[in-house]
């Protein structure tokens, strides 16, 4: 993905030195390249003489100048005094220079967006969506997808993380902010051409694990009207940001349309199974609702080193085989959830071996059952 050039022009050098710090060790450093200005003369240089894109943000000393300065930039305002503009329409939008830096470049962005239609890429999908689906609860979804999503993004890769749940206790245990799913939907339903630049500002983000994501909280009457067109929309508007290696989407075990429609729209699902009878004849049933897909791979999990009940009636191999963890019988705070490193790596294990990594007789190992 090609960076935003930033273009700073500034009389504060030491406001204008922290911002481009920020952006070099923070996740904008992928989105963003920042050039720093102090004096009118040389940011004039440029934008005369050279073919620049990008945006121009300025403190309101230039104000003056730059009102009517042609440049190829899109212009925004860095002002002491007023308040961030609400809309991108705006001739020239103002930014608010102290709020924090994570919030004025998430709004710069945003408004980048809007304005010229950003999201460089389209018809080249990169984005590949990993669905985690079973037939019943229990299963260990949520688990295995954040693991996933973890070992993903700490391979270098960007990750988005969307949970479909109808209640998600993910919000528990990724960092970022809470209960933006709300408007989300709201944006999906009403104003769906605007859904792309505010998804830049409402994704949250776990500095952590440098995975971004979404995930609802309270939202149950919200998540049963959702159709399958507004999943379509939404899973679109993210691949269309041009920013995600991945999507890892963690479902609920039901055939609800927003389930379905995921379901068709991944590139791969990781349907887990328990080495349970029940679940074994549930999965067999639903397997055949939805279709023999290529793309279905069955992941055993919590497997203990022994299998108790025949899996061939589902009509495929199992791709993939991950460890029964003790200590999640019980959890007990969020932090316990991450604490174990067996599972963790099998979960990139059973990716390796679903999307055929190169060193595929390295991951062909059943993941071994934890004592």
């Amino acid at each position: 993905m090609n960076k935003i050039q930033l273009y700073v022009l500034d009389d504060d050098n030491l406001y204008a030195e922290r911002l481009a710090a920020f952006v070099r060790s923070s996740e904008f450093a992928e989105r963003l390249q920042v050039k720093l200005f102090s004096k009118w003369e040389y940011i004039l240089e440029v934008i005369e003489h050279q073919p620049v894109e990008g945006v121009l943000l300025f403190s309101e000393t230039f104000y003056p100048l730059m009102l009517n300065q042609s440049t190829s930039l899109f212009k925004m305002v860095l002002s002491e005094t007023i308040a961030n503009s609400k809309e991108a329409e705006t001739k020239i939008p103002f930014l608010y220079r102290f709020q924090s830096l994570s919030q004025l470049l998430s709004r710069l962005q945003a408004f980048y967006a809007e304005k010229n239609h950003y999201d460089k890429g389209i018809g080249m999908k990169r984005t590949k969506v990993f669905s985690v689906f079973s037939s019943s609860g229990n299963s260990g979804k949520t688990m295995t997808a954040l693991h996933l999503a973890k070992q993903l993004s700490f391979r270098g890769e960007q990750v988005f993380y969307l949970s479909l749940e109808l209640v998600s206790a993910v919000s528990q245990w990724l960092q970022g902010d809470r209960s933006r799913f709300s408007q989300i939907l709201y944006y999906m339903k009403s104003s769906p051409d605007l859904l792309g630049p505010k998804l830049q500002l409402l994704k949250s983000h776990d500095a952590r694990w440098r995975i971004d994501h979404l995930s609802p909280d309270d939202q149950i009457r919200e998540m049963q009207e959702m159709s399958g067109e507004h999943i379509q929309l939404l899973l679109d508007t993210i691949i269309d940001q041009n920013e995600y290696d991945y999507i890892i989407v963690d479902l609920e075990a039901t055939l609800h349309p927003r389930i379905v429609k995921c379901l068709e729209s991944s590139d791969h699902i990781i349907w887990l199974l328990r080495d349970d009878v029940t679940d074994v004849f549930k999965t067999q049933i639903l397997h055949k609702q939805l279709g023999f897909k290529p793309n279905i791979h069955f992941v055993l999990n919590k497997f203990t080193g022994n299998l108790t009940n025949d899996f061939s009636v589902l009509g495929k191999e199992l791709a993939f085989k991950l460890p029964y963890i003790p200590d999640w019988k019980t959890v007990s705070s969020p932090a316990q959830m991450w604490q174990s490193g067996v599972f963790s790596e099998q979960t990139y294990d059973m990716f390796a071996a679903i999307y055929g990594a190169k060193d595929r007789s390295a991951t062909q190992r059943e993941g071994a059952a934890a004592s």
